[in-house]
């Protein structure tokens, strides 16, 4: 009978700890200690978790990991009947791919840097790939990239240590990407043709390629078809990519948590350490539409009048899909024009 595991449950036990290893993923212990303030040590911790397994002898695959895992823990051998059953859950199971829960706010691109400096350092790869689901976080990878880049104290470490590739150029995918570079770029530039080297910089050279996905919960969703793709490319032997590191703040496939990741660092742990902040949810009390909104409504105006002059109050409401945002906002637009005794064309500039 199947049993309930904690997420914690389903986390993955490197346990490699060869001289091989272990000299490798200690030596970039001082760039580390520059690039991570002490008060988030676990980026390190994640950079060197992932770094563990990707020069590891021990485990030639994600497979490995698991069937290792598997045999080891009691706790997974009661939630999955079978090793194949368990097996199957894994994707990318013929690459090292596994990924990084790191709950949101706890510097993910701090640890995405990480890794891509010190592979590139070591030469375990020629250049990086760093993938993300839209333009608005492609920018903001590219300016904290460019931002960590410019510190001269991580690249003086990383030569007194003999890099392979002691600096690294952060570029787009609408130039050729060289031995040493980090492109930085949204899933959706890969599947262009046209302003686009993705093709020509990284097909036939994924075993030289670290591919590293930002909010990766996007990679393995059924919901979407874009998403898909992105899954579809990372397994295109086409490219050949080997070595592939996710990481999101949110990795579930539906309510499934992600049977790959070697490390965890959740909101809990960062709300109770003051990395991220306490987040007060609202829990509504009143049932039935015009009341939840009538409350919200009434909250506005007094956010209004609280901060009259001084700052402009925005109520936001979350939805769990865009149908349900966009009927969702048809409603307040209704509500907003009864009440206030405004016209449609009005309440919608307000909502």
């Amino acid at each position: 009978m199947p049993v309930t595991c904690r997420n914690s449950d389903l986390v993955l036990d490197v346990r490699d700890t060869t001289p091989a290893t272990e000299d490798i993923v200690n030596k970039y212990d001082t760039f580390l200690d520059a690039l991570c303030p002490e008060r988030y040590a676990f980026q390190r911790d994640a950079i060197k978790a992932a770094l563990r397994f990707l020069v590891s002898a021990v485990y030639p695959d994600t497979r490995a990991l698991a069937v290792d895992n598997y045999e080891r823990n009691e706790r997974l051998r009661g939630r999955y009947a079978t090793l194949a059953d368990y097996l199957a859950t894994f994707p990318l199971a013929d690459r090292r791919s596994v990924s990084l829960d790191l709950a949101t706010g706890t510097g993910k691109s701090w640890v995405l840097y990480g890794l891509a400096r010190i592979l590139l350092a070591e030469g375990l790869v020629d250049k990086v790939l760093v993938l993300c689901p839209s333009l608005t976080i492609e920018d903001g990878l590219k300016e904290k990239f460019l931002q960590l880049g410019a510190d001269p104290n991580l690249k003086a470490i990383l030569q007194e240590l003999g890099a392979i590739h002691a600096g690294a150029d952060v570029k787009s995918a609408d130039t050729d990407i060289l031995p040493g570079d980090i492109c930085v770029e949204n899933i959706h530039a890969v599947y262009e043709r046209t302003g686009s080297s993705i093709e020509n910089s990284f097909k036939g050279k994924g075993g030289r390629t670290l591919v590293l996905n930002d909010e990766a919960h996007h990679i393995f969703s059924k919901a979407d078809s874009a998403t898909k793709r992105w899954l579809e490319f990372l397994a295109n032997p086409d490219y050949g990519f080997r070595y592939m590191i996710h990481v999101s703040g949110t990795p579930y496939i539906g309510d499934d948590y992600f049977t790959d990741v070697v490390y965890r660092y959740g909101l809990k742990q960062a709300i109770e350490a003051r990395v991220v902040k306490q987040i007060d949810y609202k829990l509504d009390q009143l049932v039935g539409r015009d009341a939840g909104l009538q409350e919200t409504w009434h909250n506005h105006l007094l956010n209004r009048e609280r901060l009259a002059g001084r700052v402009k109050p925005i109520t936001i409401i979350v939805t769990e899909k865009i149908a349900a945002c966009v009927r969702v906002w048809g409603e307040v637009v209704e509500f907003i024009a009864d009440k206030e005794g405004i016209g449609r064309d009005e309440a919608e500039k307000r909502v």
